[in-house]
């Protein structure tokens, strides 16, 4: 047989193609970057914010990076499932925090390997953030804009006790009333509309958006409240199931108690100390679903109350005022009043309803294997109206 000798220049040439070839996208690449798997754990556990027959969750990866997606998810009013979808695709701290792992957590290692496990927690406390971002920012807007509607009120009031006064109608105590209504409608207003802002500058930075792309449209209002409360049945023992630091610990456990028995009275009390971080985890989860099962469930009777009984109640009283207005039986003051006390009520029961959305949020925290994170929401609404109460 003839041997063929390469010559020495050739040796390395050979070698680095040889080497191009393994280490090409084609020959080590996974499909998604790796990362089929874990997109589906994580939108199977937030199926319940998704919707069970949504389209396949995107997490950014080195072969995808998601542009079109992320420009398609922008271009229509951005709700909360495209919110979490636009956070999972474009937010740099995830990316940094999944390229810190690697290889890791790609379909090439177990779906127990703590890499993997890890990155899901970490995505799905992402997506957990951006709904809740979407809650705040989408509230605070309404409150603003219940806001805006009061100021008109209150400057229309102002206008007409005014001419009243020029007329020799009133007198100029009702119209430094008047005026100081006015005044705290607008300082409330600006509270309102700053809150806005920096609601909606809160979802920006969760979501990765910056230039052109934080020009998106929010959705117009939140989802309405369901027609009875939510029963999460075995939440308890579905939050146990699901937490995954949980489960590490309890095989840690298991592991030293099937290899190594105690010998001594050191190794005796580290066996226990094991058993009782086991046990902390358990009555911190089981905890935390309780916790959240309650605020939800608090929630919805709140925002129920307000708006079949305040709301449809503060209505009537309106247009009963109305009426006697128009019938000479009562002063325009009086139905002007009742206009400002009717839109708090609107903005508690629009309060009411992003509290609901939020503790519904915690609860699907749980059911997804992570604790809920606290979320202050913005203080607006008649958080701001009750600070600026009318002059009497």
């Amino acid at each position: 047989m003839k041997r063929v000798f390469l010559p020495l220049r050739a040796v390395p040439l050979a070698l680095s193609v040889s080497l191009a070839l393994l280490l090409s996208p084609a020959h080590a690449a996974l499909p998604d970057g790796g990362v089929q798997s874990l997109q589906v754990e994580v939108q199977t556990r937030l199926s319940g914010l998704l919707g069970p027959s949504a389209a396949p969750l995107r997490i950014a990866s080195p072969s995808y990076a998601g542009d079109y997606e992320l420009t398609k998810l922008l271009q229509a009013p951005v709700d909360g499932p495209a919110a979490m979808r636009i956070a999972l695709l474009h937010n740099p701290e995830l990316q940094i925090a999944l390229g810190a792992e690697g290889s890791s957590i790609t379909d090439m290692q177990s779906t127990g390997f703590p890499a993997r496990l890890r990155a899901r927690d970490e995505a799905t406390r992402l997506a957990l953030r951006a709904y809740k971002a979407w809650v705040n920012a989408v509230a605070a807007e309404r409150s603003a804009q219940l806001l805006r509607e009061a100021k008109t009120t209150a400057e229309t009031a102002d206008e007409l006790t005014r001419r009243m006064v020029r007329a020799g109608n009133v007198s100029r105590l009702t119209q430094a009333q008047s005026q100081a209504t006015l005044s705290d409608a607008a300082v409330a207003l600006a509270r309102g509309e700053q809150a806005a802002f920096a609601a909606r500058e809160q979802l920006i930075r969760v979501l990765g958006l910056w230039g052109a792309q934080t020009q998106f449209t929010l959705a117009s209002a939140l989802p309405t409240l369901p027609a009875s409360p939510t029963d999460i049945t075995d939440l308890e023992a579905r939050a146990l199931a699901a937490r995954s630091s949980l489960q590490a610990e309890r095989l840690s456990w298991q592991r030293k108690q099937a290899t190594h028995v105690p010998s001594n009275v050191d190794e005796r009390w580290d066996a226990s100390g094991d058993a009782a971080k086991v046990r902390a985890q358990a009555v911190l989860v089981r905890s935390e679903a309780r916790e959240a099962a309650f605020n939800l469930r608090t929630q919805w009777d709140i925002a129920h109350h307000l708006q079949t009984e305040v709301v449809p109640l503060r209505q009537f009283i309106h247009d009963e005022l109305t009426l006697r207005y128009n019938g000479m039986l009562t002063s325009v003051f009086e139905v002007m009043a009742d206009s400002r006390t009717r839109t708090l009520s609107s903005l508690a029961a629009a309060e009411a309803l992003r509290d609901y959305w939020l503790a519904f949020a915690d609860v699907q925290a749980v059911l997804a294997g992570v604790s809920p994170e606290g979320t202050a929401p913005a203080r607006t609404g008649a958080a701001a109206g009750a600070d600026a109460k009318p002059a009497h």
